[in-house]
């Protein structure tokens, strides 16, 4: 029955999401209040006055942190012109002669933060730039990370450029993850996979997203980052990971297959093992699709064919076609796992 609730809760905020209304997820939301407040908080052309008016009424770092990026995905949008004009580049103020720098630098960080906020469009840097003034405003220890990110089937097993920023908060020694760009949206994509336009909806998993979770998706350039092993050996696991899509980040992790790229012949039976958070939403059906024809290689399978045992789903695909490239598995209505395939 909780399982029920929980997932008619998780569709209506969805529905609620997509609408684009001023309006936030009520149930089980420990923040309403605060994610209330902050999405109406008018910007009075301050942005120390913003940060005041933003939490004035929180009584924790956590809390102001969350007021901050209520409001950042609330009023800026991505800006995909920019970023396929090439026009990404942050000029930083020159050091000269005689001139005090810190005075230089104040005048242009002023200057480059209020030109986001009445454009109310940025692209990442700009995201993660003003996710750390406003903290630091607020007096939260915030850095931003630069990083890659995984987000096509073709970035399986290579590790690509350095595309991306986000932001590492630390609180009461704590480090917590966000991603405020991937927070307030998302760009639909053409044949070139260029973003085409920008889709307002609020992404909740890169709101305090776990070190472990985070790393699925996006891997920071700088090793100080790096908590678990050596940076080598954590640029390696990234690399063969399979592409996590954002709806999978706080659910689902892959056991089996060990890696992002399947070795197989045809006629293989590839067996899939993926473990399921408590409160993900369990549905045993599981759907998956290939790179070709869908319609006709799409394998929808019965509650009787997927097993689920202590937070494991067990399933089975069969190798069928030598021109399969591509396997991309969904669980209910949200597509979660991708796996390049090799098939000899």
């Amino acid at each position: 029955m909780k399982k029920i609730l929980f997932f008619f809760f998780l569709t209506l905020f969805t529905i609620l999401s997509k609408a684009q209304e001023k309006t936030v997820y009520k149930f089980n939301n420990p923040y309403y209040t605060i994610d209330s407040m902050a999405i109406h908080t008018e910007y009075k052309n301050d942005i120390p006055l913003l940060v005041s008016d933003l939490t004035k009424h929180c009584t924790t770092d956590l809390e102001k942190v969350r007021a901050i990026f209520m409001w950042i995905t609330e009023n800026i949008e991505y800006d995909y012109k920019a970023f396929n004009k090439g026009d990404t580049k942050v000029e930083y103020p020159k050091h000269k002669q005689g001139k005090d720098y810190g005075a230089l630098y104040a005048k242009w960080e002023d200057k480059f933060l209020k030109n986001i906020i009445n454009k109310q469009k940025a692209v990442c840097f700009g995201y993660s730039f003003l996710f750390k003034k406003m903290c630091s405003l607020a007096g939260i220890q915030s850095s931003i990370v630069e990083g890659y990110t995984k987000q096509f089937q073709r970035e399986i097993g290579i590790l690509g450029k350095i595309d991306h920023a986000w932001n590492v908060v630390v609180i009461d020694n704590e480090y917590y993850y966000f991603d405020v760009t991937w927070g307030a949206g998302h760009c639909p994509r053409d044949k070139n996979m260029k973003p085409t336009g920008f889709i307002k909806e609020r992404n909740y998993s890169y709101w305090c997203t776990p070190y472990e979770r985070m790393l699925l998706n996006h891997f920071p350039s700088n090793p100080e980052w790096i908590r678990h092993t050596t940076y080598i050996n954590a640029k390696e696991e990234y690399k063969n990971l399979p592409l996590y899509t954002s709806s999978a980040i706080p659910y689902f992790t892959v056991i089996s297959p060990a890696l992002g790229i399947i070795d197989a012949e045809v006629g293989d039976t590839i067996h899939f093992k993926i473990q399921v958070s408590d409160d993900y939403p369990l549905q045993n059906q599981i759907i998956i699709d290939t790179n070709f024809k869908p319609e006709e290689n799409r394998i929808k399978y019965s509650s009787d064919q997927v097993k689920y045992s202590d937070g494991i789903l067990n399933f089975d695909y069969i190798i069928k076609d030598k021109r399969i490239r591509e396997l991309t598995i969904y669980s209910g209505i949200y597509g979660m796992l991708s796996f390049k395939v090799k098939v000899k």
